[in-house]
């Protein structure tokens, strides 16, 4: 049996890439997904089914980040708990611009066509 021994490089911190599929399955949930990395190779991935039927892709984008935002606070907490320093801001690259408005700026991009979303979405920002 061999031992799997993780580091983290000096001044390296986690990234993480979060990405959905807008009405992927059948029954027009999406698909998210999650990467994070630390360099070299991907030390985390995810994928997994969407509960929420969204109304848009940049919708489910925002629900992708939501769904990844507990492990992402996990791996800061569980880092800083051996001893790592992580920075206070949490890189999340993200391609669907809509979405990244969102994200950084909460309610204030929201518009009349995005008003429905819940609060919860925007937990990833704090105002």
């Amino acid at each position: 049996m061999r031992d799997l021994t993780l580091t983290l490089e000096p001044c390296k911190h986690p990234n993480w890439w979060v990405d959905s599929s807008y009405a992927l399955h059948p029954d027009m949930c999406s698909q998210s997904g999650m990467v994070m990395s630390f360099g070299k190779g991907a030390a985390y991935l995810m994928s997994c089914k969407q509960k929420l039927k969204t109304k848009s892709s940049t919708e489910a984008e925002l629900v992708a980040i939501d769904d990844a935002m507990g492990q992402i606070l996990w791996t800061r907490h569980f880092l800083n708990g051996q001893g790592i320093i992580t920075p206070d801001a949490t890189n999340i690259y993200q391609d669907n611009k809509n979405t990244i408005l969102l994200a950084e700026n909460g309610k204030t991009s929201s518009s009349r066509r995005t008003r429905h979303l819940d609060v919860r979405y925007f937990f990833d920002r704090q105002n």
